[in-house]
C-alpha cells in the first residue's frame, strides 16, 4: 500500500441479501475504484489487508462500541478494494455515502463511512438516526440495484455539491418513521416543486408533469406512466376512492384519523408500498432533470 492511500467501508443494516458476494466499479475524478459488496460470512475470507480491517477491527471492536448501533453481524459492507486518496476524497465519501442512502432508503440504514488510511489510521463506522424498533424494509441489495447507485453517482458527481441539499431532505422525509406523514410531505414536495406556476397548486397537475416531464418522458413511456397511476389509484381505492390525488386528501385534511384504527392490513400494506412507490418516483425524477441539462 502507498502511503496515506484511503480506503473506505460502508455498513447497510435492516436490508435483504442473497449472502452471494458481488462486485462493482465506480469511477472518480478518472480513476477506478473496485467495490466488494459482502456480508460478515464472507467477510472472513477477503484478502488481506482488508480481512484485519473489516473482520477484526470493524466488527469485532465495531461490536463492543457499537453504542446501541444495528448489530455488525448483520449488516452488509461495502468495500473499496483500491485507494482513493486525492484533495477531494472527502467529497467522495460524502457523494457515496448519499448515493448508497438515495437508493436504500430508511427504514435500511447506511452508516458514514469506515476509512483506513494506509499508515495505520482507522475511523469506525457511525449510524445516524438509528432506531432499534423499525419495520423491515422491503429492498433488497443486489447487482441490479447497485447499479442505480453508480448512475446516481455519476449523475451527481457532474454538480456541485450544494445541488445536492435536495436529495438530502427527501431522504430525510423517509426517516420520519411515521409513513402518512412520509407520505403527506412527500406530496407536498411533488404539488410544489412541479408546480405550473398557472393557477393553484393542484397535486394531480403536479404529478402528471412530474411523470410527463422528468420520470417518463414522451410518447413512448405513456404506457409506464398510465401503469403507474394505475397502481396509486387502485391503492388508493383500497382506502377510499380511486383517485390519483384521494390519498393526499385523506391526509392532508385530517380524515386519516377518523379511519387508520380500522384499516386492514391490505391497506396498510397499501399505504406503504405507495410510499415507497412515491420516494422512488421522486428521487429519479430529480435525477433525470438534472441529467437531462448537463
Amino acid at each position: 500500500m502507498t502511503d496515506n492511500i484511503r480506503y473506505g467501508c460502508w455498513l447497510i443494516d435492516n436490508i435483504k441479501f442473497s449472502g452471494e458476494d458481488f462486485s462493482k466499479c465506480i469511477c472518480f475524478e478518472g480513476r477506478n475504484i473496485n467495490l466488494l459488496i459482502t456480508n460478515y460470512e464472507n467477510s472472513k475470507n477477503i484478502n488481506e489487508p482488508f480481512q484485519d480491517w473489516i473482520y477484526k477491527k470493524v466488527i469485532n471492536n465495531g461490536m463492543m462500541y457499537s453504542g446501541g448501533g444495528p448489530l455488525l453481524l448483520n449488516s452488509i459492507f461495502v468495500i473499496t478494494k483500491n485507494g482513493y486518496e486525492n484533495k477531494n476524497a472527502s467529497n467522495f465519501s460524502l457523494l457515496f455515502n448519499l448515493c448508497l442512502k438515495l437508493v436504500y432508503y430508511q427504514p435500511t440504514l447506511v452508516s458514514n463511512t469506515s476509512e483506513y488510511i494506509s499508515d495505520g489510521t482507522i475511523s469506525m463506522p457511525i449510524w445516524e438516526g438509528f432506531k432499534s424498533v423499525k419495520p423491515s424494509s422491503q429492498i433488497e441489495i443486489n447487482s441490479e440495484t447497485f447499479d442505480k447507485v453508480l448512475y446516481y453517482f455519476d449523475i451527481l458527481n457532474q454538480l456541485n455539491s450544494g445541488h445536492r441539499n435536495v436529495f438530502e431532505e427527501i431522504y430525510k422525509i423517509t426517516g420520519i418513521n411515521d409513513v402518512l406523514i412520509e407520505l403527506l410531505s412527500l406530496y407536498s414536495f411533488i404539488e410544489g416543486f412541479w408546480f405550473n406556476q398557472k393557477g393553484k397548486p393542484n397535486l394531480t397537475d403536479s404529478f402528471l408533469a412530474m411523470l410527463g416531464q422528468d420520470y417518463a418522458p414522451g410518447k413512448k413511456n405513456r404506457p409506464k406512466r398510465e401503469a403507474i397511476k394505475k397502481v396509486i389509484e387502485s391503492q388508493n381505492g383500497l382506502l377510499r376512492n380511486p383517485k390519483l390525488d384521494d390519498m393526499r386528501h385523506i391526509l392532508a385534511h385530517g380524515m386519516y384519523k377518523q379511519e387508520e384504527d380500522s384499516w386492514t392490513k391490505e391497506q396498510w400494506d397499501a399505504i406503504y408500498q405507495q410510499r415507497n412507490l412515491i420516494i422512488e418516483l421522486v428521487i429519479d425524477s430529480l435525477i433525470n432533470r438534472i441529467s437531462k441539462n448537463l
